[in-house]
């Protein structure tokens, strides 16, 4: 069985992370090739991974018959059973390749803005798409309901992420925390992300036992403008910035005691939360995207996103054994959304459909 993974993504977003694990899934009972763009993450990270991997063009620069040009050299060089896509350029090249030769097409859906509920799109998925894979019960539609499908709002790789009492230690005698409870968020610095949200909940505490670090590099949010709002808000001592990547990044969140994900929007698919998790770190998020579907009690909890449901969430748990909470949070994280757990489902519904 041959699978064709096609990884159009730019970015290292949390589409193109889900879209390599599906593909990692996939080589446990398939022969898989990655097509990708060259020069951007997917393409350098599935050759890390130690895929075979094959060029394609960007399908939304320049005219699109290049990109269309270079998925069919992709498909006739591979000769797939089974072609999985994660965007709807690449899906509708396939489509249109499809009955020509021969392979099954598959999709991932994942991506925040959903799908749109238009009569191509109905026709496109019910005539040509076998299967999805939704990120999220909130996708489903008009264009989604009718297909077979298995949702997976994310999957963790446990021998990346895994407690590390060693990496904790050093990790918090490096921020110098004492007994202070660590507060930990990974993210990108974008408004999308709720930062702003989060710092006016934590304004909120009427405690002193804790120091929130957040660890994200700028995109559309300045850091500059976030330790001004922090000083106007009075948490200088209880907020601290690492503004780049760490390695591992396992040390920072096995060091955590408590995760927190102040989302206001997107997080249709599940990567930091279910990291922290395998972990062995609670979670506390808003409700928004696929969230809800993973931070469950009692390992975890969702409120809406405003800054007063966020700041009483986070005290309960401040006062919670976030230790025991933590034990059971790594044991749903490895046995609900590991490889472990995912990978023979994902097989399944993709090649044993062939």
């Amino acid at each position: 069985m041959k699978a064709l993974v096609v990884l159009d993504e730019r970015w290292n977003s949390a589409l193109t992370d889900l879209g390599l694990k599906v593909a990692r899934a996939l080589s446990e009972k398939c022969i898989v090739s990655v097509a990708a763009i060259p020069g951007f993450p997917a393409y350098r990270i599935a050759k890390e991974i130690g895929f075979n991997v094959l060029s394609i063009e960007d399908p939304r620069k320049g005219l699109p018959f290049k990109a269309f040009f270079s998925f069919k050299r992709a498909v006739e060089t591979f000769k797939p059973h089974v072609v999985f896509t994660i965007r709807g350029d690449e899906m509708l090249f396939g489509a249109l390749l499809k009955n020509r030769y021969g392979y099954r097409l598959f999709r991932l859906h994942g991506q925040a803005k959903g799908v749109r509920n238009t009569f191509l799109n109905r026709e496109l998925h019910r005539r040509f798409v076998d299967g999805v894979i939704v990120s999220s019960k909130r996708l489903v539609n008009d264009v989604i309901a009718p297909l077979p499908k298995i949702f997976i709002p994310g999957i963790v790789d446990k021998e990346t992420f895994r407690f590390s009492e060693e990496g904790r230690k050093k990790f918090r005698e490096k921020l110098n925390a004492g007994n202070r409870k660590l507060i930990g968020v990974v993210g990108r610095l974008d408004p999308v992300k709720g930062h702003r949200l989060l710092l006016k909940a934590l304004s909120l505490l009427k405690r002193d036992d804790f120091l929130a670090v957040i660890v994200g590099e700028e995109k559309n949010e300045k850091l500059e403008d976030l330790k001004n709002l922090v000083k106007t808000l009075g948490v200088s001592e209880k907020v601290l910035f690492i503004p780049e990547r760490i390695s591992p990044i396992s040390d920072f969140m096995s060091a955590c005691d408590l995760a927190v994900v102040p989302s206001v929007g997107s997080e249709v698919i599940v990567r930091a939360p279910l990291e922290f998790m395998a972990c062995r770190t609670a979670v506390v998020s808003t409700n928004v995207g696929a969230l809800p579907e993973v931070i469950l009690p009692p390992y975890g909890t969702t409120v809406p996103p405003d800054e007063h449901s966020l700041s009483k969430a986070i005290d309960k748990f401040l006062s919670s054994d976030l230790e025991k909470l933590g034990k059971i949070a790594q044991e749903v994280a490895y046995e609900k959304f590991s490889f472990k757990a995912l990978s023979p489902a994902v097989c399944r519904f993709i090649c044993g459909r062939v």
